[in-house]
């Protein structure tokens, strides 16, 4: 477990607890447990979080108090492959080994990225994936290789 400041940006965590003094201010602006946070730009002294769907500016005293981890605490894992246009996944491993996986990993779909599936070919292969502000094309098989959380949007 971690704090939010000392996290990677863009990566997927979820919150596990929050202490200190301004728990009651941060619980107001959506932070609850299991929920889903990211940073979105981080300075060193402000930041900019995503909470579901909201950004919110805070300071690093902020983020010190907010503990977040890399799993929900109860999370059905799949195959990208069994998600629908629409869906967003959380990737949580990539299930091949060698030149697939690094390939994979090179492409940016790493552990804690978020995986929105944008649309799906007219005989379903293959689907066209947004993450990390780009759009990839993959092919069925290959997306059964990685497993995800699916994000209720």
């Amino acid at each position: 477990m971690q704090t939010l400041d000392t996290t990677h940006v863009g990566q997927v965590y979820y919150l596990d607890r929050i202490l200190g003094k301004d728990q009651a201010k941060l619980r107001e602006l959506g932070f609850s447990k299991d929920k889903a946070i990211s940073l979105v730009a981080f300075s060193g002294e402000n930041a900019i979080v995503r909470v579901d769907n909201s950004r919110i500016a805070l300071s690093s005293n902020y983020l010190r108090q907010i503990f977040v981890k890399n799993e929900r605490t109860e999370e059905e894992i799949v195959g990208l492959s069994h998600l629908s246009a629409g869906q967003t996944g959380i990737v949580r491993l990539i299930d091949a080994a060698g030149e697939i996986k690094r390939r994979l990993m090179d492409m940016g779909i790493t552990r804690g990225t978020s995986v929105y599936v944008q649309k799906l070919a007219p005989l379903g292969d293959p689907m066209e994936l947004h993450l990390r502000g780009y759009s990839l094309s993959l092919r069925k098989i290959d997306a059964e290789k990685i497993k995800v959380v699916v994000e209720n949007n």
